[in-house]
């Protein structure tokens, strides 16, 4: 293992030439990811065919219950893409700065509860009260957050999101049962994912926002989507055509590590989902962010100091085309000159906005969006579901999920998950990747479990 720089390391394969692993991080993450299941699953996947470089491991690198892990890049040929190396497509984040202004320290509690209690109500999948979108999923998953149109209740300036497809979005595999009826309905709700309220507790640049401001982050994707063509089977079809076609060997297709041409039908009606999934995710995060930023201007409007605006939005699981060849992230956010980072800790754990460093090309144009998750054992989805049968995140029965549904801020936990992101948080701003410009401590969290 070679040391290439302050905090990168890289690791080559002798019998695989241009092949290995790129580790982005400090000695003393590196140490326990060492320790850690991941690199083991790091340099199998570094092995599978049609990757066409060193595979490169972020600073909050994370196992999940199947082959890909959190904070990984994979680079595959031109034409080739593994599926399940980004599975939640179009998975990304809304931050919005609500312009609410609260004392840290004196937070009204019953008001808050209420204020959550409400803002549930408008984006629970299952709740009455929530609102349909008239905006046909068909017209959103074709043209993303231009069909819903700009939001009302935070700043349209900034409203468009700053990426964009890399292939036309298609919606063939999809039943149209399905878009017309369970996805339509899901629009403007946080179906399978979670929206977190924060508050600046420490303002670390002149442009943060000031001290008492409430951030609402709305991270929300297109899981029911996923879902939709896990049920169908389409994962499964494309993992046993992988095998019959010799791309993939059935072991590494049964623990989702297999790879499908884009040149075949169902592989490239597979990527155009991932584009329309994308568009779904980016417009269904704005319908939901404006339903909780309205609550929240409602419910508290006395605090309201100036006008709601949107200080980020992006995806952080995604495929993209870069100079030919596909890249796939997960777990990961384009650095960018004037918008800010959102850095997440744990369930209960303070978060980060931070500003990019000095440094964006050390590390691809890209920036961790949390904490490292690694006393957990990888589980391959054989084990789990049998035979790759079930391809999807879900079917991973047993996996111990550590974020807990609708919770308030809790002490304990804040406290004992602090360490990692101060960590994380150390090792960007010393190696110029990204500065602390604003800190915040959770308020509320909700967690939505149905898709």
């Amino acid at each position: 293992m070679a040391r290439l720089d302050v905090d990168y390391f890289e690791a080559h394969f002798a019998d695989v030439p241009g092949r290995g692993v790129r580790l982005l991080m400090s000695s003393y993450l590196l140490g326990s990811l060492l320790q850690s299941p991941m690199m083991a699953q790091a340099a199998r996947i570094a092995r599978l065919p049609h990757v066409a470089r060193p595979i490169s491991i972020y600073p909050d690198a994370s196992p999940k219950p199947f082959g890909f892990p959190a904070g990984v890049v994979v680079t595959t040929e031109p034409g080739w893409l593994y599926p399940l190396s980004a599975p939640d497509m179009g998975c990304g984040y809304l931050v919005v700065d609500t312009g609410i202004e609260l004392d840290p320290e004196a937070i009204e509690d019953d008001l808050l509860d209420d204020t959550f209690d409400e803002f549930v109500a408008g984006i629970d999948v299952g709740s009455p009260e929530r609102e349909k979108v008239t905006t046909s999923a068909r017209a959103i998953m074709a043209d993303g957050i231009s069909a819903v149109g700009v939001p009302v209740h935070f700043g349209v300036d900034s409203a468009e999101a700053e990426e964009s497809n890399s292939w036309l979005p298609r919606a063939d595999l999809l039943d149209a049962t399905f878009v017309d009826s369970d996805l339509q309905a899901s629009l403007g709700s946080a179906a399978g994912h979670f929206v977190a309220c924060y508050v600046v507790e420490r303002s670390l640049s002149p442009a943060s926002p000031p001290v008492g401001r409430v951030i609402v982050v709305v991270h929300v994707g297109a899981a029911p989507i996923r879902d939709h063509l896990n049920k169908l089977g389409v994962f499964a079809e494309l993992a046993a055509l992988a095998i019959d076609n010799g791309i993939s060997t059935a072991e590494d297709a049964a623990d989702g590590l297999f790879a499908v041409d884009l040149s075949s039908s169902r592989g490239g009606a597979l990527l155009g989902a991932a584009m329309a999934s994308r568009n779904f995710g980016y417009a269904n995060r704005q319908l939901v962010a404006d339903t909780v930023v309205r609550v929240l201007r409602s419910r508290l409007k006395r605090y309201a100091a100036r006008d709601a605006v949107q200080l980020r939005h992006v995806d952080h699981v995604a495929f993209e085309s870069v100079n030919g060849a596909v890249r796939s992230r997960r777990g990961l956010q384009p650095l960018h000159e004037q918008r800010p980072i959102f850095i997440t800790g744990g369930e209960h754990t303070h978060g980060y906005l931070a500003t990019t460093g000095q440094r964006p090309s050390a590390v691809d144009g890209l920036c961790c969006h949390g904490i490292p998750v690694r006393n957990t054992e990888v589980v391959p989805l054989s084990a789990l579901a049998g035979a790759g049968s079930d391809l999807s995140p879900s079917s991973a029965r047993g996996w111990a999920d550590t974020m807990v549904s609708n919770t308030r801020f809790d002490e304990g936990r804040f406290w004992s998950e602090s360490a990692n992101l101060e960590i994380v948080m150390s090792y960007l701003a010393g190696s110029e990747i990204a500065h602390p410009a604003a800190r915040l401590r959770q308020l509320m969290n909700y967690r939505e479990l149905k898709l």
